[in-house]
């Protein structure tokens, strides 16, 4: 069995340097002598856990796949896979032949941060062909073929749905996952989406599927710990999500950006953009770089791929945000207009007065925004 190493991207879009395809050759070599001599290191297991290659010890590979308006992430430390949600259904194939060029033949756990088809579509395919440990998902369950489908084939593999509570935790490899929120108080299914944080090390990847403003400040007040190195942006850049509520807690250097090429959406929107940059974020995006790769040995994280740096350093103190007052609401010294620090209208930086209050804004003589109506 040709085995490869979980650091290689088969989907790369740029030529790798030479000295990094000649590192790869020699661990493919120095893998398979390992093999014909008996000495792989890797001692067997009976719980039947994922048989993928093992990944140096120590470290984290986290692979942002490039499945266009969607989400698929793999998380892979020693030998264990674990996936969190599935792309749309037309990406079964790209998934599954991601899968098979590192040849994971099973996953450990899967993950649905909730049941849109751009999270969940291509699950069906990936459960009725790789054998799946552990299935987690939320408790809503739409009335859609696409959930249907899903339901159907985790049945009739013996698939009983795991649905987590808040703090709930499984290790995989080296790493830690925890479930900050299980999405069971909101109205819309997006809000309700698995919140989840890896912890390798010192290291912590944040991932909130399409979770919105209101768990984002929900979360932010609970006193949960959010800060993460690497941030997953929400909803795939959306401007509803990503608050600077939310930022000033989390303060990721990294943000990977999961979105489809001139979609339709509008994904990531600008305001989500700014709010990244002015938390001195290096931003990655699937829709430009493809297939995203961060690896992680404990204490440094290196990616594959070269992102957007933004113009502000990113620093410890102040949660991020060194320079933004601690304010709820926004006005626009020229309009005499508020808003949410969420609006698409916000004015330039040059133009802002912030407000701790809605009351505060309307006694210096500000009215609401109507677009985003705070």
């Amino acid at each position: 069995m040709n085995l490869k190493t979980h650091f290689c991207n088969p989907f790369h879009r740029q030529k790798q340097p030479k000295h990094y395809r000649i590192l790869c050759c020699i661990s493919a070599l120095l893998t398979a002598f390992l093999l014909l001599t008996g000495c792989t290191g890797a001692s067997p297991s009976a719980s039947g856990a994922s048989t993928a290659p093992s990944v140096p010890s120590g470290t984290l590979a986290v692979h942002y796949l490039d499945v266009g308006q969607a989400d698929c992430t793999l998380l892979l430390s020693q030998d264990a896979a674990v996936m969190i949600d599935a792309g749309n259904r037309e990406d079964a194939q790209t998934i599954l032949q991601y899968l098979e060029s590192l040849s994971i033949d099973s996953l450990d756990a899967v993950i649905f941060t909730h049941p849109h088809e751009d999270h969940i579509g291509a699950g069906a395919a990936i459960l009725e062909k790789i054998p799946v440990d552990n299935l987690y998902m939320n408790t809503d369950t739409p009335d859609s073929k696409v959930y249907k489908d899903l339901a159907n084939t985790a049945d009739q593999k013996g698939l009983t749905p795991i649905h987590p509570s808040q703090h709930d935790t499984f290790s995989f490899g080296d790493c830690r996952l925890e479930f900050l929120q299980t999405g069971t108080d909101y109205e819309d299914t997006n809000d309700n989406s698995l919140i989840l944080k890896i912890t390798h090390g010192d290291n912590r990847f944040l991932f909130t599927g399409d979770a919105g403003q209101a768990p984002e400040k929900d979360l932010a007040e609970s006193g949960v710990s959010l800060e993460a190195d690497v941030f997953q942006a929400g909803h795939h850049g959306s401007e509803y999500s990503n608050s600077y509520v939310f930022l000033r807690a989390v303060n990721p250097p990294n943000v990977v950006i999961s979105c489809g090429r001139d979609n339709s959406y509008g994904h990531p929107h600008e305001a989500a953009l700014s709010r990244f940059r002015d938390v001195g974020a290096t931003i990655y995006r699937t829709d430009t770089i493809g297939t995203v790769i961060a690896s992680s040995d404990g204490t440094n994280i290196t990616f594959d791929q070269q992102g957007i740096e933004s113009d502000r350093e990113h620093t410890d103190d102040a949660n991020g945000l060194y320079d933004l007052p601690e304010a709820s609401y926004i006005g626009n010294v020229n309009s005499k207009k508020f808003h949410t620090d969420a609006c698409p209208s916000l004015p330039a930086e040059k133009n802002r007065i912030y407000f701790n209050t809605r009351e505060e804004a309307l006694e210096e003589g500000y009215e609401p925004c109507q677009n985003c109506k705070p």
